[in-house]
């Protein structure tokens, strides 16, 4: 349950939303969509209430890359892709060279161009994940919403993905990111929600956020920051050796 919860999302803004497992991060992601219940409070997008907005008119405005992966199978990655064109298309829902050419530029954004023509059940899953951020780029949203991107990725995809989005977001595009690596979210946010039991503990530009005594109480570890050559700070998990008893 999300309470107390109150932030605006501004375009040309990457927020990263951090919190431990259970605090409502997926929750707030589904409350923007529309796909919970409410008893209370209200989701506002471009100034409209949220319950106001025609299902086709809001897959304009906003897209979607989910933590689960939903069925694929029968479908390759440039099929998957130009899902994400159909808000834009007419009443036949026929896809042109055009959006094809936009389709095989997003996957070649995000240097997986070689999946176009690969079958989705035969696509790993860190694959499929960057096959479903293609979908949501090509849908030319003004907000982005991804609930953890960076999962089954390796390092350098992980990277290249957040590297791609943040570059949306210097263009205007607005963006939230559930995130769970604290340094991904210094690397790449502009600001920082940080969420602990439904509860909004701290938000607002991402150096005033991510400060160890926050950190240390929304994860409820000791944390270690380091300073880099380059000014950029690091955060890591201090660890917590349990005594052993000998038998």
């Amino acid at each position: 349950m999300l309470q107390d919860v109150d932030w605006r999302v501004r375009a040309g803004e990457l927020w990263a939303v951090l919190g431990p497992n259970g605090a409502g991060k997926s929750t707030l992601l589904r409350a923007v969509l529309g796909l919970g219940p409410w008893t209370r409070g209200e989701v506002r997008l471009s100034g409209q209430a949220r319950a106001a907005w025609e299902s086709r008119a809001l897959a304009r405005r906003v897209a979607w890359v989910p933590q689960d992966f939903e069925p694929a199978e029968g479908f390759s990655g440039l099929e998957l892709v130009l899902m994400g064109r159909g808000p834009h298309l007419g009443l036949w829902g026929l896809t042109s060279a055009a959006d094809e050419a936009l389709a095989h530029a997003a996957l070649d954004e995000l240097g997986v161009g070689a999946l176009a023509h690969r079958a989705c059940e035969a696509m790993s899953g860190g694959e499929r994940r960057m096959v479903l951020l293609a979908r949501a780029l090509v849908q030319r949203p003004e907000l982005l919403l991804l609930d953890e991107p960076t999962a089954f990725l390796d390092v350098a995809h992980q990277v290249g993905a957040l590297e791609r989005v943040r570059a949306r977001v210097d263009m205007g595009l607005g963006a939230i990111a559930v995130l769970h690596d604290v340094n991904l979210a210094a690397a790449f946010a502009t600001h920082v929600l940080l969420l602990g039991q439904g509860r909004a503990q701290a938000a607002g530009p991402a150096p005033e956020v991510l400060q160890r005594e926050r950190l240390e109480h929304l994860y409820g570890v000791p944390m270690d920051v380091a300073v880099t050559d380059s000014g950029a700070r690091l955060f890591a998990p201090r660890a917590r050796r349990p005594a052993l008893t000998p038998s």
